[in-house]
């Protein structure tokens, strides 16, 4: 198993617009806001690295979270499988379809108190 990249970080804020407002004046190129799995998400871009503002998290019902927090790193992985094997896994794997592709994901808690997000894409977004 390997990690073949750096996809995102996930945040998540009680406003979406309010957020995306802030992040506007940062000078993030900010992209549209989608209803997606029971909850509001936007992804923008601030400068190399990719956020993703949710207004709830998928895994929310088996972590306790704050109204506003870090969620987790998203990393790429060549196998999802190997690469969950013997981590305590909060939820997944699933495959979820959204304005990012299709992917098969897993959440899993690692050391210092965070979540990664490991992701393999299945198929890229529509042009």
């Amino acid at each position: 198993m390997a990690v073949t990249g750096f996809a995102n970080l996930a945040v998540k804020v009680p406003d979406i617009e309010k957020a995306m407002e802030a992040y506007r004046r940062l000078g993030a190129h900010v992209g549209v806001p989608e209803e997606w799995r029971g909850a509001r998400r936007v992804d923008l871009q601030m400068g190399p690295v990719q956020i993703s503002l949710f207004s709830r998290a998928l895994y929310e019902d088996r972590v306790d979270l704050p109204e506003e927090c870090f969620l987790h790193a998203v990393f790429a992985v060549d196998d999802l499988d190997a690469a969950i094997d013997g981590l305590q896994v909060v939820w997944g794997p699933e495959v979820v379809t959204g304005g990012f592709g299709t992917r098969r994901i897993a959440f899993v808690e690692a050391p210092g108190g965070i979540r990664l997000e490991l992701m393999t894409q299945l198929a890229e977004p529509p042009s």
